[in-house]
């Protein structure tokens, strides 16, 4: 008999807020998009990084001191999990400049899709460094990713090809692109391991994201320094403080979801993000999507 206690298990309801996590990263990345084509000529990384970060860390401290009722320093942490928490500040602003670049240069539908490709990382980084279970069928898994990122691929190709006849664009930003993201999803599922560790230690996220954003606007500021770069558009820099909102709450419910089921369960959830992508693709940014898409 169907019960709604049976239902939510632990397991359960930690995919649900992964699934959550999921569509406002991926609403996240749309309007990054948005940033990226409405103001072509302005958009820097730096000028993101350090307008998303400094709301980031204002957002975060305002969290941190309502629901932890203080602002973690560093030295509260044992080594283990300051290490954890530096190498996770450091590797997402990396992280991050490398999406930017792949966003600015492919379709925002395909650098989710080649994205979905991190669960593959990531089940092996959960069995080596976390001791989780692998099991056979994760194989078929991983061939079907990696064969369905290769026909969206070709795709760019297409388009590439397209807009090399009008001038518009040339393959060599599509290997660009392709690059960008290749760096980004080692480095992301880097990242998620490091994420489950301080998770299962119960490290408060509040603290995570306010050295994060420090992080992200301290080397954003020191690059907009040597480009001697200051000159932005005050809707612009807003537009991009804004998704630091979302950027909070996906990890929000990315962060419970890790505390309730494994890391390479974690990882299938990401493939929903290729819907979501897709229908926003299609319906806020006027995607061009092929049939051969929705296979891949």
């Amino acid at each position: 008999r169907f019960s709604i206690k049976s239902f939510l298990k632990k397991e359960r309801i930690g995919t649900i807020y992964c699934i959550i996590a999921q569509f406002i990263w991926t609403l996240n990345n749309v309007i990054l998009k948005l940033i990226t084509r409405n103001y072509k000529s302005k958009f820097t990384n730096r000028s993101y990084l350090i307008s998303r970060g400094i709301a980031i860390i204002i957002l975060s401290y305002l969290c941190g001191m309502h629901f932890d009722k203080k602002i973690y320093k560093l030295t509260d942490f044992e080594p283990q999990m300051r290490k954890c928490l530096l190498i996770r500040a450091n590797l997402s602003f990396f992280g991050m400049c490398f999406w930017l670049l792949a966003v600015y240069y492919l379709r925002i539908s395909t650098c989710q899709i080649i994205a979905s490709l991190s669960p593959i990382l990531l089940i092996f980084l959960g069995v080596f460094f976390l001791n989780e279970k692998f099991y056979q069928r994760y194989i078929f898994g991983v061939i079907l990713g990696i064969v369905g990122s290769c026909i969206i691929i070709l795709n760019e190709n297409k388009l590439a090809n397209e807009k090399k006849k009008n001038n518009d664009s040339s393959v060599s930003d599509v290997v660009k692109g392709l690059l960008s993201m290749a760096a980004n999803i080692t480095i992301t599922g880097i990242i998620q391991v490091v994420n489950k560790i301080m998770a299962t230690k119960k490290i408060s996220l509040y603290a995570q994201l306010f050295y994060f954003g420090i992080f992200h606007t301290t080397y954003g500021f020191l690059w907009m320094l040597l480009e001697r770069d200051f000159n932005y558009p005050i809707g612009y820099l807003l537009l991009c403080s804004s998704q630091a909102i979302l950027f909070l709450l996906g990890n929000y419910y990315n962060y419970i979801g890790l505390k309730l089921i494994d890391l390479n369960k974690i990882s299938i959830i990401q493939y929903t993000a290729i819907v979501f992508i897709l229908l926003l693709g299609i319906l806020i940014l006027r995607e061009q999507i092929f049939f051969s898409d929705v296979i891949g």
